[in-house]
């Protein structure tokens, strides 16, 4: 339903809106040097990056108070086959915790998530296939979107359910995946979360 490739334009604005954030480069260059084949930093430090220049505010070399975790999330299936990937994202953490102290890291293979989480009814989720599947599974449309540097160092976007929420500063329940997150779930992140107070822009819908 909300599926839908970015268009050039969009992808162009998203990046260069990320360029221009200092602090969210620094933690892209910290995080390639992981190593990862596929990874990105995604849901809420491009929200914040975006969200906080659509809002006219320039970026500086720490990030502004509405940031939360510093996602760094990766896809290594051959990690979880082989029983480390608990290990393996500690030692990832503890890295990148020590490079940019100033960041509050989460690290996260995703091909172990299905390891250990459980969905809205509290049944086991199948694993994901890809990490572009994982980060269309996140609760809201607006933030399912990461960014990473390709082996050729250059900017690269992950966005499968598009850019449109995210540059439209509108904020809506994904319900692509109701097993994983359901509107109840959404209702109450929205509740707990203060994001009108650091971005008085946004439209915030409830789940229908």
């Amino acid at each position: 339903m909300h599926d839908a490739a970015p268009g050039a334009a969009q992808a162009g604005q998203v990046l260069s809106l990320v360029r221009q954030t200092p602090w969210l480069m620094q933690a892209l260059a910290a995080a390639g040097r992981q190593g990862w084949s596929s990874w990105c930093i995604g849901a809420g430090a491009v929200r914040c990056a975006v969200w906080e220049a659509l809002h006219g505010r320039t970026a500086g070399v720490r990030p502004p108070p509405g940031l939360g975790d510093m996602d760094a999330v990766y896809f290594d299936a051959q990690e979880v086959a082989q029983g480390r990937w608990q290990s393996a994202q500690a030692s990832a953490r503890r890295q990148l915790q020590d490079s940019l102290p100033w960041a509050r890291w989460e690290v996260v293979n995703q091909a172990a998530v299905h390891c250990w989480y459980r969905g809205a009814a509290g049944q086991p989720v199948p694993p994901f296939a890809s990490l572009e599947q994982a980060v269309a599974s996140w609760p809201e449309v607006a933030t399912c979107v990461g960014v990473y540097l390709d082996a050729r160092n250059e900017l690269q976007l992950v966005a499968p359910l598009g850019l449109d929420d995210l540059l439209a500063l509108r904020v809506r329940y994904n319900a692509s995946q109701p097993e994983r997150v359901d509107a109840r779930t959404y209702a109450q992140r929205m509740q707990s979360k203060p994001w009108q107070r650091h971005w008085p822009l946004l439209q915030i819908e409830a789940a229908a």
